[in-house]
């Protein structure tokens, strides 16, 4: 498998695997950073070019996305999946994923300790980061980011390319519009629209 990054959130997705089982070989994917080692922890290779991504890909398809951000996360995916690569998720196995009418896409990451409850839906390539949870028949919408601790209430909507800051709340029953960003420790009581930034308690338009 190939993870897609290098750095932060690359190598906290690294913890999510079992790299000590019989077989497994992955490696690291960085073609804009400068001055990275050959190695990934003196273990794991890091490959720095689209030939050498498409040369993996002939034989071991499968990629995750292990960098943050909304649209850099979508771009990055159709880039890697135009050289033949096929996008995979990778669940921690001790995130809470309900059993019942819960529907995950493909391409997630779900980090430690992330909650997902019965009747939800998380949408592709989004990434619910170490604590985030999602209630009830709650829609994420495709290529998210929940970070850290952000909360997500019973029948919200939140639209595609959003991002939910750390230790944020959304209360139940709102929609956030495409694009939107909740910032930090916000509690969202009313509906977002589109491409907007709210901030603070309760929150409130960024101006």
């Amino acid at each position: 498998m190939l993870i897609i990054g290098a750095g932060g959130h690359a190598i906290e997705l690294l913890q999510c695997l079992d790299t000590r089982a019989e077989g497994v070989d992955i490696r690291f994917y960085d073609d804009v950073t400068p001055d990275l080692p050959a190695t990934l922890f003196g273990r794991f290779p890091i490959l720095r070019s689209e030939a050498e991504a498409r040369a993996l890909f002939a034989h071991d398809p499968e990629f995750a996305l292990g960098l943050g951000g909304t649209t850099v996360r979508f771009k990055v995916a159709h880039k890697l999946e135009a050289l033949g690569g096929r996008l995979v998720s990778i669940v921690a196995g001790n995130a809470i994923i309900g059993e019942y009418g819960t529907t995950l896409e493909h391409g997630l990451n779900i980090m430690p300790g992330a909650f997902i409850a019965n009747e939800a839906r998380v949408g592709e390539g989004s990434l619910l980061n170490t604590g985030a949870g999602m209630h009830h028949h709650v829609v994420l919408g495709r290529y998210c980011e929940l970070a850290p601790g952000a909360r997500i209430l019973g029948r919200c909507q939140i639209g595609d390319f959003c991002l939910i800051g750390a230790n944020a709340t959304i209360m139940p029953d709102i929609t956030i519009g495409e694009g939107s960003t909740v910032g930090a420790g916000a509690v969202v009581t009313r509906n977002v629209p589109p491409g907007t930034t709210v901030v603070g308690i309760p929150a409130r338009p960024l101006r």
